[in-house]
């Protein structure tokens, strides 16, 4: 497993300063993206939608993080595509020899499930992963702001 960066490591109050290097890079916080084109399907999309505004309202879209969660989103969109399957077509097929076997969209659907849970990991999506991460400090909120 390779190092941590400083950021992650202060994220998760491990940050010793005689261990950090001394530039290491930033990459740039990003405020408004567009939807990529690589996106798989329409649940894709909308999981892009959700979590990029999310993790922008919290100050945590990363330019360099952005082909990761383009992987999370594409991996969600797989699951609710073969979940739409099951659901129109039933868990159980007959082959053309007479014999019940599950959907292949079950395990499809099942191993796109795991794979996005282990890279919603890297951004805090479950509770699990969010007990490790601090989220950046923010400005107080102006209370008149809106009026």
């Amino acid at each position: 497993m390779g190092k941590k960066p400083s950021q992650l490591k202060k994220l998760q109050g491990t940050y010793r300063a005689d261990r950090h290097p001394v530039n290491e890079m930033q990459p740039p916080e990003v405020k408004d993206i567009e939807t990529p084109k690589g996106l798989s399907n329409e649940f894709a999309v909308s999981e892009w939608m959700k979590q990029t505004k999310i993790l922008s309202n919290l100050g945590m879209l990363i330019e360099t993080d952005t082909s990761l969660l383009l992987a999370y989103c594409n991996e969600m969109g797989k699951y609710f595509e073969c979940q739409e399957v099951i659901k129109s077509e039933g868990l159980i097929f007959t082959t053309p020899n007479g014999h019940l076997m599950p959907r292949p969209e079950a395990s499809e659907g099942n191993k796109a499930l795991a794979n996005a849970i282990k890279l919603s990991d890297k951004f805090g999506f479950n509770p699990a992963a969010r007990t490790k991460i601090e989220m950046p400090s923010q400005k107080p909120k102006d209370p008149f702001a809106n009026l």
